[in-house]
């Protein structure tokens, strides 16, 4: 006998999921340009840091910087979420 498992996600999950997105897309776009462009560098086209800051101009040692401080605010701001 073959049992078959749906892993769909449930309307609701679906739903919940699509929102968190909007809640994390909005607080992406609350941060200064320069730490959203950093992070993104990173968490989204998956550069290094030492990529990151040679194309930015920055010590890598700024990179965390901005790295840390837009990982903070994000949590911060999906907290509850």
């Amino acid at each position: 006998m073959t049992v078959l498992i749906d892993t769909t996600p449930s309307v609701e999950a679906a739903l919940l999921a699509k929102e968190r997105m909007v809640r994390l897309a909005e607080g992406v776009g609350r941060l200064s340009d320069k730490t959203r462009e950093i992070f993104l560098a990173h968490r989204i086209d998956g550069l290094p840091y030492s990529e990151i800051a040679r194309r930015h101009g920055v010590s890598i040692t700024t990179v965390h910087h901005h790295i840390a401080k837009a990982t903070l605010k994000l949590t911060s701001w999906m907290e509850g979420w």
